[in-house]
């Protein structure tokens, strides 16, 4: 009889749940459709399930799956009870993520908003009403009903309170710490928010059809420049209004007097209207990120629009860059004097200091600030080939590069600081090239240089550093040949603002190298923490790294349109 009433039961939740899904379908309507137009933040995954479960089958996931934390914190003698909570908590996380319920609520689309916040005072209640301004939207596989009906009976300890609004029926449960969640099913799609208001304020829009986030001109703009089929997140912060947030919570923890102080800190900020972000997998080894900042040329400080808005340029330096470079990165926005004068704006200096900082630092560099200003263009950059860590200490192979508007300013600039320094300079000539070093007793590699070369001064730890770049200008053996280069050159040799490039697997190593140097430096101080570390090392750190070794190359460009930047980040993946 038993087995009966069961299978009469089981028979039911199918008859009721074939019900549900054999409902008519509603019309596919955008979650942006029930946010209203100031929302602040929107953060889109599409197919959470699928992202989750390739990041599990990747080579970092399988890496982290390796780790046996229970077994290092046992090894650490860490307390039973942190070991209990932490199983208990991991395992509370998996079995949610792998749970049906999981799988069908964020299998196609989930949407993460934040409403602007409305924020009176700052006590512990006005915090709690802040938690209500994030909106969670999602788009279930099966129909929402389904979903919604199914999770009722895996949760049927909860008690539920139902309210009809607008038409639209909302569900509320109490969690523990006297939280609330208020969710409504609206047109196919779960809407769920911590208060009440809030959900309210979701379903008004598609009540009263009034103007919501897909309305708003800039999230429109952004939506259609970065949204595609391939699109595997999107993202979208209304920083003009952000800023605005910003600045009214400030007002209620800040002192009036001390308000200007805090406004002129995120003056950076003013003149930025929105940003969008948007991720993309077509399943190939060349993952894609790209970035679009609206920009209100009117509304940006002074300071900030030459570092905002600098034409893309030609890259002067890839010729120079050798083909085993680790890690390399060119920009052509160096002002000087805005830096300078942000700078002391941030230091918030009356004119009686800012002028007497100004005479000190003139006196030690041996030049005037105005000098410096035109001695040096807006190109700079560095480049790192190694770190050798078989020494007494790691010393990175590194150079850095800076433009020479003027070559005699630079060199008596040059000049002045290694005479202050009481140091000897040596001079070489290396293809008529003349190289100023100095000797210092640490070996070859370490020997502080510089030199002036097809219009850069370049500085590097080593003169041996220097002659490998005019080398590699002389036979060509550049950066832009080699492969790991090509396979992410989606536009870094074309005119930009900057660039990066990065062989990310063989600068793991390096970090591997620098990890097992400080784990033998521990050795000579206390070999009780010696161990202790290569514990944490061996079960946790290597593993971590190894895994992420399958971002083998990343490449990155910045550059300015007429009224927004653009950066554009590939990653060459080992799947």
């Amino acid at each position: 009889m038993k087995k009966v009433i069961i299978f009469i039961v089981v028979l039911g939740l199918v008859a009721i749940g074939t019900s549900y899904l054999l409902k008519p379908a509603h019309k596919e309507v955008k979650p942006a459709k029930l946010l209203p137009a100031d929302t602040l933040l929107m953060v889109e995954l599409v197919n959470l399930e699928k992202s989750i479960d390739g990041f599990k089958s990747g080579k970092l996931g399988q890496k982290l799956k390796e780790i046996d934390l229970t077994g290092v914190m046992q090894n650490l003698e860490v307390p039973i009870k942190a070991i209990e909570e932490y199983e208990k908590t991991k395992s509370a996380v998996l079995s949610t993520l792998d749970s049906m319920l999981f799988k069908e609520l964020f299998g196609q689309e989930t949407v993460l908003a934040v409403l602007p916040p409305k924020i009176d005072h700052l006590t512990p209640e006005g915090l709690k009403k802040a938690l209500g301004s994030l909106v969670l939207i999602s788009r279930p596989k099966s129909s929402a009903e389904l979903v919604e009906f199914v999770s009722r009976i895996f949760t049927k300890n909860l008690k539920f309170q139902t309210e009809v609004y607008a038409g639209y029926e909302i569900k509320s449960f109490e969690l523990d710490y006297d939280i609330t969640v208020h969710y409504s099913l609206a047109d196919g799609l779960l809407v769920a928010t911590l208060d009440r208001q809030a959900i309210k304020k979701c379903l008004d829009f598609r009540k009263n059809q009034q103007p919501s986030l897909d309305q708003n001109e800039y999230y429109q703009n952004l939506r259609s420049k970065l949204a595609s089929s391939g699109t595997k997140t999107f993202v979208y912060n209304n920083t003009k209004k952000m800023y605005e947030s910003i600045l009214n919570i400030s007002r209620l923890i800040i002192k009036e007097e001390k308000f200007s102080d805090m406004e002129r800190s995120l003056a950076a900020f003013k003149g930025l209207k929105a940003i969008g972000y948007a991720s993309y997998d077509d399943g190939s080894d060349l993952l894609q990120s790209k970035t679009l900042v609206m920009i209100d040329k009117k509304g940006l400080e002074p300071v900030y629009a030459k570092a905002y808005f600098t034409k893309p340029g030609k890259n002067k330096t890839l010729q120079i860059v050798p083909d085993n470079t680790l890690f390399y990165y060119w920009a052509n926005n160096l002002h000087l004097k805005s830096l300078w004068d942000i700078y002391f704006e941030n230091q918030y200096l009356n004119d009686e200091k800012k002028e007497s900082m100004k005479t000190s630092l003139e006196k030690e560099i041996g030049v005037s600030f105005d000098e410096v200003f035109q001695a040096f263009g807006n190109q700079f950059g560095l480049i790192l080939t190694d770190i050798n860590t078989g020494g007494l200490f790691p010393i990175p192979k590194l150079t850095f590069f800076m433009e020479t508007a003027n070559q005699d300013t630079t060199a008596k600039l040059m000049d002045s600081v290694t005479q202050k320094s009481g140091m000897v300079l040596q001079k070489e000539e290396f293809n008529d090239i003349k190289i100023n070093y100095i000797m210092l007793p640490f070996g070859n590699d370490v020997q502080p240089a510089y030199a002036f070369f097809n219009g850069f001064c370049i500085v590097s730890i080593n003169h041996q550093l220097i002659k490998d770049i005019i080398s590699t200008y002389k036979n060509g053996d550049n950066i832009t040949t080699d492969r790991d280069f090509l396979a992410v050159n989606k536009g870094l040799t074309d005119k930009n603002n900057n660039i990066m490039f990065v062989k990310f697997d063989q600068l793991i190593d390096k970090i591997k190298e620098l990890v097992i140097f400080g784990r033998n430096m521990i050795v000579l101080k206390d070999q009780g923490e010696a161990e202790k570390a290569a514990v944490v090392i061996s079960g946790v750190i290597n593993p971590a790294l190894d895994g992420l070794k399958m971002y083998r190359t990343i490449g990155s460009r910045t550059f300015t349109k007429e009224d927004e930047i653009e950066a554009d980040i590939y990653y060459k993946i080992d799947r």
